[in-house]
């Protein structure tokens, strides 16, 4: 006999326009543009500075997004 399978519920449809997205990715370009910023100046401490407000960006995105302002995650099928 063939097993059938129900079809999982659609996901909501966000496409990542969430705020916890947009501050990650905002947050990366701005860094990103200070740490080019630096490397054009030879500046190492910009540099440093850039990479830093980068990984603050990261830690902000993660975070807001386990706060529950990022994609809604489904729940795991239980069997």
């Amino acid at each position: 006999m063939p097993k059938t399978y129900a079809v999982p519920p659609t996901p909501p449809h966000n496409e990542g326009k969430t705020p916890a997205a947009w501050t990650l990715s905002l947050g990366v370009v701005i860094g990103a543009v200070i740490a080019a910023v630096g490397m054009i100046m030879a500046a190492y401490p910009v540099m440093a500075i850039g990479a830093g407000v980068m990984l603050l960006a990261v830690v902000a995105g993660i975070v807001m997004s386990l706060a529950g302002l990022g994609k809604k995650r489904a729940k795991a099928a239980t069997s």
